[in-house]
């Protein structure tokens, strides 16, 4: 949850993450690394089709919504590119998960959790 707020928050702050980065189009890459973290996070959270397509359709709304919201406000531009950077970041999230990496993010858990061993 913590990811959805932070992207969230990050489109919608009146400093964006691109004002400090800045190479071409690079709110374009921002965009795609947030929505294929988020999506690749809880693809393993929710391995199960189901609920991984389900969580991708929320994930490519909440794009396209929040490209609305940053339209009006006044302070941040509404792009149609944002939102295909989003969804392919979606996109990319929901197909590395059903790689190799699928698993991760658990494995890494488990290196660090003090009970192991």
């Amino acid at each position: 949850m913590i990811l959805v707020c932070t992207v969230i928050y990050m489109s919608l702050a009146p400093l964006s993450l691109s004002m400090i980065i800045s190479f071409p189009q690079s709110d374009k890459a921002l965009h795609f690394a947030a929505y294929t973290v988020t999506m690749f996070w809880f693809s393993q959270i929710y391995p199960k089709k189901p609920a991984s397509l389900l969580i991708a359709s929320g994930l490519i709304m909440l794009g396209i919504l929040l490209e609305f919201i940053q339209g009006a406000t006044g302070y941040r531009t509404f792009e149609y590119l944002d939102m295909t950077a989003n969804t392919l970041g979606v996109i990319l999230g929901l197909y590395l998960a059903q790689t190799r990496l699928g698993g991760l993010f658990c494995a890494i858990e488990r290196c660090l959790s003090p009970t192991r061993g």
